[in-house]
């Protein structure tokens, strides 16, 4: 069946739109015209090791990219999610007691990209395609980038675009419901077939950035990056269940058809030549129609220790509102808890949270040149381990009054770049 908690659906269409768009922009940082093709592997292992619903993630990835001739590249990726664990389907809040259930969860989830970027002087256009899909999720995403630099490469603008259209699977009877009678999926098989059972509920995505980087002088850079996205579409999870009655009588969730979000965030770095390290600092501010209101501050700190031997650590703290819409307790009483209109919801990330977030790196960075290759075949050959542990603060969100304990996890990651 499909995941419940690790991704949301708009979390799996922001998955499948930032493939897309996120190769592109990256591609308009273009290799050397010697460097011709450019391969990147790389994996992730996510693990919430919660008694109740733990979770496991599987990611590996495989990128390459091409510049046949000086003007055009070209790329092609895969990426994959193995989902396996337990993860909660009926949320209800402290006046309904004993209605936590727990469902297992498997998932297949893979994504496939590929694009062009044109080159001419200092201007990049780019453009691509990628197509996901799982279990319960069919997912498309255009993309288009451009880029320029000027002021002797001191002053970069970068801007893309990416539109998503997806379907989620949901039963065929709730397109006749009323949202409190509606019922939740239980399982994924006959999505996506003749089942006449199940249906297919489109989402759209639109999603937009620009952003201005400028090298104020050698040692001191800083990047200003606007962000905006509009969803349309059934943005709810079709598997779980939020209890609205005293009586324990559950519904599936019901989130509004439609959402804007809006973000800015500063980055600046600080290179301290004499000890050969980077300081990095970065606060994003984001805002959404569901009354979402979040900050986030960032510092990291990069140490090379060695020519080709870096370390790096980042620090990461993040605070966010709830939903216009979110109760802990829909069959509760006012004030604190109890129905906020016609919406409700039982995923923790529309609740007001926060999160504490350390990270660190180990990087090993080779160069050579045309008839001095690395190990005989490479220009460039880097490659990278990581680690990241991600506690989160849950403010008013509990299963049936009961506080979670899949409160923390675990990525653990690498990945292996060459250029040939």
């Amino acid at each position: 069946m499909g995941c419940l908690r690790w991704t949301s659906r708009e979390r799996s269409a922001a998955r499948a739109l930032s493939a897309g768009l996120a190769a592109g922009v990256l591609l308009l940082n273009r290799p050397a015209p010697a460097q011709v093709v450019e391969a990147d592997a790389r994996t992730s292992v996510f693990i919430e090791p919660s008694k109740t619903s733990h979770m496991n993630v599987i990611t590996p990835a495989v990128t390459v990219s091409a510049t046949p001739v000086d003007f055009v590249t070209v790329h092609a990726g895969y990426s994959a999610d193995i989902v396996s664990g337990a993860s909660e389907s009926k949320k209800a809040g402290p006046s309904v007691v004993d209605a936590v259930s727990a469902a297992s969860v498997h998932d297949f989830r893979q994504v496939a990209a590929g694009g062009f970027v044109l080159h001419r002087g200092h201007t990049d256009l780019g453009a691509s395609y990628a197509y996901g899909t799982e279990h319960d999720y069919r997912s498309n995403t255009i993309s288009a980038t451009a880029g320029t630099d000027f002021f002797q490469r001191n002053t970069k603008l970068e801007f893309a675009y990416a539109h998503g259209f997806d379907d989620v699977c949901d039963l065929a009877l709730n397109s006749v419901q009323a949202p409190t009678a509606r019922v939740a999926l239980d399982e994924s098989k006959g999505c996506f077939t003749s089942d006449k059972t199940r249906r297919q509920v489109p989402v759209s995505t639109d999603n937009f950035q620009g952003a201005w980087t400028q090298s104020w002088t050698p040692v001191f850079a800083t990047q200003v990056v606007l962000t905006g996205s509009v969803q349309h579409g059934f943005l709810s999870n079709p598997y779980r269940s939020v209890v609205i009655s005293s009586d324990g009588t559950p519904a599936q969730e019901h989130h509004p058809d439609n959402r804007a979000r809006g973000a800015v965030a500063l980055r600046m770095k600080y290179f301290i030549k004499p000890i050969d390290a980077s300081v990095g600092v970065g606060v994003r501010a984001y805002r959404d129609t569901w009354d979402i209101i979040s900050q986030t501050y960032e510092l990291e700190f990069e140490k090379g220790l060695m020519p080709w031997l870096r370390i790096g650590v980042t620090g990461r703290y993040y605070h966010q509102t709830a939903a216009v819409f979110w109760s802990d307790d829909y069959a509760g009483g006012e004030p604190l808890n109890g129905p906020r209109g016609q919406y409700f919801s039982g995923d923790r990330e529309v609740s007001p949270l926060s999160s504490l977030l350390g990270a660190a790196r180990v990087t090993a960075s080779f160069h050579g040149r045309p008839g001095s290759r690395v190990g005989h075949l490479f220009i460039d050959f880097e490659t990278s381990l990581g680690a990241t542990f991600l506690k989160t603060y849950l403010d008013n969100f509990t299963w049936s009054g009961r506080a979670p304990d899949d409160t923390f996890a675990m990525v653990f990651g690498g990945n292996v770049t060459g250029t040939f």
